[in-house]
């Protein structure tokens, strides 16, 4: 131990009474009805996070690491920082969804630095809550900049110089001398705070377009002393990610373009009228040179190829890994489908079975020799006579059935067949039929069905489910598998499920609805002439299944007809190939493949 580390350890068990004193004040900066359980105030080294203070959304709990409190010098500034831990579980980024939200909208501003990504998310978060503190909630920050001293990284200068701008600071009072920053990015900065202080995701992809294009050539490389700095003092959310935050996936405002600060009119839109702070009275806009590269965003225009807008599974892969979540490619895509076709979901048909008969009670009757000796009511007969006589004495319950009035009805399940051949695209990347696929799987699901899913592309390249399951994870995986190889359709699964296979009985015990995801590759349900196999095996599955077929073919409209005359009979063939397209599959397939319209 260093001759500094027994000096620093009773320093911080000394600070341990006045910060927890300080709490309250902590809280009253966010208002009155602010409630969080203590912090946890760490009077030991905790070298696993790097700044002395951090906000832990797991166990929504703030941590303050007193040693390196003590160290700063920051031992008088509890209320202060205290609070700002707070702002992260009140105003940015709140919650899990938000921080992901923020953090891909960061990383579309940034373009090609996801190393990053946490740290300009974190800076970003930090200054909408310094500037709300600062102004509204009585804490001193400009006191806690001072103690902390000067900026040495380009980045903590435009944010400190920032913040001498929106508090009305005399300049290089809080960024210092050691890093030279540009006056208009730092007006900017200022703006942009003030603009959008109350949604922190529509503001965090200008503030990290502003960082990407005022720093371009200031940015050090990616590692561990880069940007050493801000790092310090980063205070981001601790938290693992586990999974995909639901309502990310169908946010439609991550795949916006994003906008500049100096070209974002909610930001410099009134530029002419503001003289202070350095800004230019001339109604420019200050770093619109820098702005004038091409905007980045994951929107799209073309039906075919992707939705409108909104954030796709490998975009938003890489910004879960960006945050340090393990979950892969394939685990993100479920979960995307899984939102995605959330709002598709039809309703699934229920198959109407005969009512068992519910025995009715009725009285007491003779019995005679020669009836079932196993009907006979021995209770009632001896009641009635202590003396068993059979045929004189004996008796028997009489049995009335009683009809149900209603019909007992099943969902009928769902096989599910996804191609996966070199002409389809890659599920993980998006398709508009694998998302017609997992609406399929999720409302037969939601109605209580069983789901086989199975993924195929040319022979012996088979995956799914290996049979009927009530799994949703097993199922979508199925649907977002993918192999890019030939087109051969697995017809001895649909013998083995249907038909049977020698002696074997057919795996499928009630009735199913048989469903198909490919394009012109269908055509291989119907082997050639002279193939040696059979024909009309997805034409006899299909009738063996009780509950219909459908094909849903990535294919115009118009190809449907010239296309079906090389298809299996039996089943209802469905153009899907855009957004419009899968809602009017949805409901049409409602509607006339099951008879129940929304």
């Amino acid at each position: 131990m260093t001759a500094a580390g027994p000096d620093l350890s009773r320093a911080a068990a000394a600070l341990v009474d006045p910060w927890r004193a300080a709490w309250p004040d902590a809280l009253g900066a966010w208002g009155r009805t602010t409630r969080m359980h203590a912090p946890r105030l760490h009077t030991g080294p905790v070298p696993a996070v790097p700044s002395f203070a951090w906000y832990d959304s797991s166990t929504v709990e703030v941590n303050v690491d007193l040693a390196q409190v003590a160290r700063l010098g920051l031992e008088d500034h509890a209320v202060a920082v205290l609070a700002h831990e707070v702002g992260h579980h009140v105003l940015a980024p709140a919650d899990g969804r938000t921080r992901v939200r923020i953090a891909a909208r960061v990383r579309a501003g940034l373009v090609d630095r996801d190393d990053l990504v946490p740290l300009v998310a974190n800076l970003w978060c930090d200054l909408l809550i310094n500037d709300r503190l600062q102004r509204t909630g009585g804490a001193d920050l400009v006191a806690v900049w001072r103690a902390l001293g000067g900026a040495s990284d380009p980045v903590m200068a435009l944010v400190l110089r920032a913040c001498e701008l929106l508090w009305g600071r005399p300049r290089y009072e809080l960024c210092g001398t050691a890093v030279p920053v540009r006056e208009d990015a730092a007006w900017l900065c200022s703006r942009l705070v003030r603009a959008y202080a109350r949604d922190p995701v529509a503001g965090s992809g200008g503030f990290a377009a502003l960082v990407r294009t005022s720093l371009a050539t200031d940015l050090p490389e990616t590692g561990e002393g880069a940007l050493a700095g801000a790092r310090s003092l980063a205070c981001g959310d601790e938290a693992p990610l586990d999974g995909v935050p639901y309502g990310v996936a169908d946010d439609d405002s991550l795949g916006a373009d994003v906008l500049h600060p100096a070209l974002d009119p909610a930001v410099v839109g009134d530029a002419a009228d503001v003289g202070d702070a350095g800004a230019p009275g001339d109604g420019s806009a200050p770093g619109a040179a820098d702005a004038g590269t091409p905007q980045h965003g994951s929107g799209r225009a073309d039906g075919r190829g992707a939705p409108h807008s909104g954030i796709l599974p490998p975009e938003l892969h890489a910004t879960l890994a960006a945050l340090g979540s393990s979950a892969t490619l394939e685990d993100v895509a479920v979960a995307w489908y899984r939102e995605r076709a959330a709002p598709h979901l039809v309703p699934f048909r229920r198959a109407a079975r005969p009512g068992v008969p519910d025995p009715l009670l009725g009285g007491l009757e003779p019995w005679s020799l020669g009836e079932d000796v196993a009907d006979v009511d021995w209770v009632g007969t001896v009641t009635a006579s202590p003396v068993v006589v059979p045929g004189v004495t004996t008796v028997r319950r009489h049995v009335m059935d009683d009809e149900p009035v209603e019909p007992r009805r099943e969902p009928v399940d769902l096989d599910l067949y996804l191609d996966s051949s070199g002409s389809m695209k890659d599920p993980r990347q998006f398709s508009w039929v694998a998302l017609a696929g997992a609406v399929l799987v999720l409302s037969a699901l939601r109605a209580g069905a069983r789901v086989q899913a199975t993924t195929w592309s040319g022979p012996h390249q088979v995956a799914g489910t290996g049979g009927f399951t009530r799994d949703a994870d097993a199922a979508l995986r199925a649907v977002v598998a993918y192999f890019g190889g030939g087109t051969s359709f697995p017809l001895w699964l649909l013998r083995r499920t249907y038909l049977g296979e020698g002696t074997s009985r057919p795996t499928a015990r009630r009735p199913t609805h048989i469903a198909v995801v490919s394009d012109d590759g269908a055509r291989s349900m119907v082997p050639d002439v002279g193939s040696g196999m059979e024909r009309d095996v997805a034409t006899r599955a299909v009738q063996a299944a009780g509950g219909g077929g459908s094909l849903l073919l990535d294919v115009p409209a118009g190809a449907v007809p010239r296309l079906q005359q090389w298809l299996p009979e039996g089943y209802d063939v469905h153009s899907v190939t855009g957004d419009a397209a899968l809602v009017e599959f949805a409901r049409r397939f409602a509607r006339t493949t099951w008879g129940e319209g929304r």
